[in-house]
This record gives C-alpha cells, sequence and structure tokens, in this order.
C-alpha cells in the first residue's frame, strides 16, 4: 500500500508545520493497523502520541487475506489553532487510486466504482508541548505530540462531501495496479 499526502491549502509557519506532522502520524495511524508492520511501525508511534491517544488495537486481517495493493491519497485542507497548544487538522482521505485487497480464492476487493463518497475526513488534534509521549519517553524540549486521531463516527457522508468535493483529486482515479510477474530467487 501507497499513501500519498499533501497539504492542498496555503499554510504557513505554525499551522505548516502542525499539518505536515499530522499527515504524517495520519499515515503511521493507517499503518498501525496492517499486521504486517504494525510491530515495526509501532515503536516510533508511541513515541510520537500521547498517552491518551494510545488505543490502537492489535491489527487483524480477514481469513483468506494473502496482500494488498493500491494506494490512498490525503489531503490536509484546512487547519486550527485550539486551545492549550494543539491545532486541529482536517484532513480528506481519498480513496484513489483506490485500496485492493486479494484473497487466496482469488477474489479481489477494492472500491465501488458506484460509491458516490469514496473519501473520508479526519480532523487530528496535535499538541506543540514537552508532555512525556505514549512510551514513556520525554522530550528535551517542546515537540508535535498526536493528541487525538479525528475519527468522527457520527459524521455523514454528506458532511463530509460539503469539505472533502472540492479538493477531490481531478481526475479522480480508482484503478488496480497492474500484475507484475514474480521474480525468482535462489
Amino acid at each position: 500500500m501507497q499513501f500519498y499526502t499533501e497539504v492542498a491549502v496555503p499554510l504557513e509557519g505554525r499551522l505548516l508545520s502542525a499539518t505536515q506532522f499530522a499527515l504524517e502520524m495520519s499515515v503511521e495511524d493507517l499503518r498501525m493497523l496492517d499486521p504486517r508492520e504494525a510491530d515495526s511501525v509501532r515503536p516510533r508511534y508511541r513515541r510520537k502520541i500521547a498517552p491518551e491517544a494510545d488505543k490502537r488495537l492489535d491489527p487483524w486481517r480477514s481469513s483468506g487475506f494473502v496482500d494488498d495493493t493500491g494506494g490512498l491519497t490525503q489531503r490536509a485542507v484546512g487547519a486550527r489553532e485550539l486551545v492549550d497548544g494543539i491545532v486541529e487538522v482536517t484532513i480528506c482521505v481519498y480513496d484513489t487510486p483506490g485500496q485492493y485487497a486479494m484473497f487466496n480464492d482469488g477474489r479481489t476487493l477494492g472500491p465501488e466504482a458506484s460509491d458516490p463518497f469514496p473519501y473520508s475526513l479526519l480532523r487530528p488534534q496535535v499538541q506543540w508541548t514537552d508532555r512525556p509521549a505514549a512510551d514513556g519517553s520525554v522530550p528535551d524540549g517542546p515537540r508535535w505530540l498526536w493528541v487525538d486521531n479525528g475519527i468522527d463516527l457520527k459524521m455523514t457522508k454528506e458532511a463530509m462531501a460539503q469539505v472533502c468535493e472540492a479538493f477531490k483529486p481531478d481526475p479522480f482515479i480508482q484503478k488496480m495496479p497492474d500484475p507484475t510477474t514474480p521474480t525468482p530467487t535462489r
């Protein structure tokens, strides 16, 4: 899986720095869901998140899962200062070129071309602080810390569309990558 990130609105200084960190951590948060990557990602992930944000469950895959391919595009479309050094970043996650899962029975699952809302919206929060991280490490000085993943389970697809539709990639492509031929190893 590939993750593509970009800042789609003009930002400067502190807001730009917070946004870049939020995009990085949003990708790490998704990688924590993959059992093939979780063990290698977990140590650096926990060094950059607040203890209260350390809620990631163990990764899992459905029965018969073989592999996945494709990618997701994440665009930061806004950022705003809150209290206590916290910045909330608005990130639209577009299912392009699309995430495709392959199963040992030959099935391939990917995005539904008929889905009128091929994206999701996150509003993660990051804080400029010297508080300890989830792994107990204490920094020498302030740095960005991921304090909330920004998932709002009550947000409707229509509400997401009001924010994300204007920033949707054009052209919007959903296509599984072409197969490659395995190279024999000795």
